[in-house]
């Protein structure tokens, strides 16, 4: 009887350590993802992007947390002339050359671009809660070792509780 009740204390223990574990990692990424400063504004002046050979290139704000690009406002090629706009068109973050009027050393690439964007920008809140999530998430091994060796005992302790029960009856019990 003492035994199971130890064993039952054990599981119990273990199951609400599995739910406190869980729920901390939906606080903290919540916690991280409500932290971080929406809409923080940037430019670039003279970006050099290099386009495909196709004539398509990704301005760098698209790489950035919810970033977005705004209407690009000059373009220079190689050179250092400038591009007009009916040579290019812009879809978001990437910029394509639309014209077969600009091509070889006309628009050489890189191009220089300058624009203006908006991205979600980490703050020390969000960065802290970051690190308290992939922390628990993935810096855990000893919990899943002793969750391991925690289910071992269970299933041992069931087995040899059981066999001796077993044994205990099977001797009590005459033949005839």
């Amino acid at each position: 009887m003492n035994k199971e009740f130890n064993l039952q204390n054990f599981i119990i223990s273990v199951v609400i350590i599995g739910v406190i574990l869980v729920v901390g990692i939906y606080i903290t990424s919540s916690i991280q993802a409500t932290t971080r400063a929406t809409g923080t504004a940037g430019s670039y002046v003279n970006e050099s992007v290099t386009l495909s050979a196709l004539g398509v290139g990704t301005l760098a704000a698209n790489g950035y947390l919810d970033g977005s690009c705004g209407t690009i406002t000059k373009v220079y090629n190689a050179t250092s002339n400038a591009i007009t706009s009916g040579n290019y068109t812009q879809s978001g973050c990437t910029v394509t050359n639309s014209t077969q009027s600009c091509s070889g050393t006309t628009c050489a690439s890189p191009w220089k671009i300058s624009y203006s964007y908006t991205f979600t920008n980490d703050t020390q809140s969000s960065i802290a809660a970051g690190n308290v999530t992939n922390a628990l998430a993935t810096g855990t091994s000893w919990i899943s070792i002793l969750v391991v060796v925690g289910f071992a005992t269970i299933i041992l302790t069931m087995l040899t509780s059981g066999l001796g029960q077993a044994a205990q009856q099977q001797g009590a019990t005459p033949y005839y």
